[in-house]
């Protein structure tokens, strides 16, 4: 019963997040569209802007909340994680942020080919997250180190940054929603990899210290060569 209740709150919250978001879009193009009138005095052309900035703010909180709430749906395949890695690392230099400067990237993957049972789009998001937070904690620069190794049955993936480090306050609730490190963060995105890591039978956990760095490990049932089914040949030949 009581998983019944909280089962109707989450969709309740999900409506009403629905609702709020379709005139927050309207305010925000609408906010847009008079930044743009010639005549309009400068404090006036700044107000307007600060309200399109603070309605896109709102819009990505409200997204997060309802990527969080939602229930997931899984496609678990055979899943090469160096591929996976690889190709994450190649687009986070190009993500939507503002580009990082002095920041250098360095990888370590012990092993040609990792193959795991995972959803490759859900666990891109938990390393384009993971690494999204890094380089967020490195403003003036450092290194973001992205490891993979095998541990008995588990591949290990590592990231860790040479950032300002967390609290021992603050990793207690990390994993929890509406727990932000940043300015203007929504405090969802460690919430929804926690969600997704536990839906892989995984584990994830986190080393830090103020000042100090930050690193966070993941741990992934390995999948063996007779484990993969004949639908993934190109992974079974490269495992031989």
């Amino acid at each position: 019963r009581i998983q019944d209740r909280l089962a109707a709150v989450g969709r309740l919250a999900s409506a009403v997040a629905h609702e709020i978001r379709n005139p927050l879009t309207s305010i925000a193009g609408s906010a847009h569209m008079l930044v743009s009138i010639p005549a309009l005095a400068d404090e006036h052309r700044q107000l307007f802007r600060i309200i399109v900035r603070e309605s896109e703010r709102l819009n990505q909180i409200l997204s997060e909340f309802l990527d969080y709430s939602r229930e997931r749906q899984y496609n678990f395949t055979p899943t090469d994680l160096v591929c996976l890695l690889e190709e994450t690392l190649t687009l986070l230099p190009n993500r939507s942020a503002a580009p990082q400067r002095g920041v250098v990237i360095t990888t370590d993957l012990s092993v040609p080919v990792a193959p795991t049972f995972a959803d490759g789009d859900k666990l891109r998001q938990v390393i384009w997250n993971l690494c999204d937070n890094a380089l967020r904690a490195m403003p003036q620069g450092g290194e973001l180190r992205v490891a993979l190794q095998r541990d008995s049955d588990f591949w290990v993936i590592t990231v860790a940054d040479s950032g300002r480090g967390i609290s021992p306050e603050s990793i207690e609730n990390i994993f929890e929603p509406f727990q932000s490190g940043f300015p203007g963060g929504t405090g969802l995105g460690l919430a929804i990899v926690y969600q997704i890591v536990q839906a892989h039978s995984g584990h994830i956990a986190v080393l830090s210290a103020p000042g100090q760095g930050t690193e966070f490990t993941l741990h992934l049932r390995c999948l063996d060569p007779g484990e993969i089914p004949a639908a993934a040949p190109a992974l079974a030949a490269a495992t031989h």
